[in-house]
């Protein structure tokens, strides 16, 4: 593991010297933390409970009515549940970039891995830190 400052994390992910791999499950969480940009929480949210609803409530309910639509509705539901997952991917890799208390926050809770392409490690340099 190699200590680096985020300066230096963004320009070496720009440059592609560093991928970034973002955790999916844990990424919502991140989207709706205080360190996250405000604007990208409204719609994180829309789409997760849009999701949610059509997966569970409205498919149940529709098995009463017409199971093909609760079929239908709980197919669409998984769906728009996996884009939200997606886009909270890329909220928390565009937010970790423009925001440095927001990176260390994600790399000290396990939200992402920082790597280079020989496999090493990059984890926040705390002494750095302008929090």
């Amino acid at each position: 593991m190699a200590a680096i400052t985020h300066k230096e994390f963004v320009s070496k992910y720009k440059s592609g010297e560093i991928g970034l791999t973002i955790n999916p499950n844990k990424a919502g969480d991140f989207v709706l933390c205080k360190f996250a940009n405000k604007y990208n929480k409204p719609a994180h949210l829309f789409w997760t409970w849009t999701g949610v609803i059509l997966t569970f409530p409205l498919s149940i309910v529709l098995i009463f009515i017409s199971w093909p639509y609760a079929i239908l509705s709980f197919i669409v539901g998984g769906f728009i549940i996996s884009g939200a997952r997606k886009s909270a991917c890329q909220f928390v890799a565009e937010n970790m970039v423009q925001d440095e208390k927001f990176w260390f926050y994600v790399l000290l809770h396990n939200g992402a891995v920082a790597k280079d392409k020989e496999g090493n490690i990059y984890t926040p340099n705390i002494e750095d830190l302008n929090v």
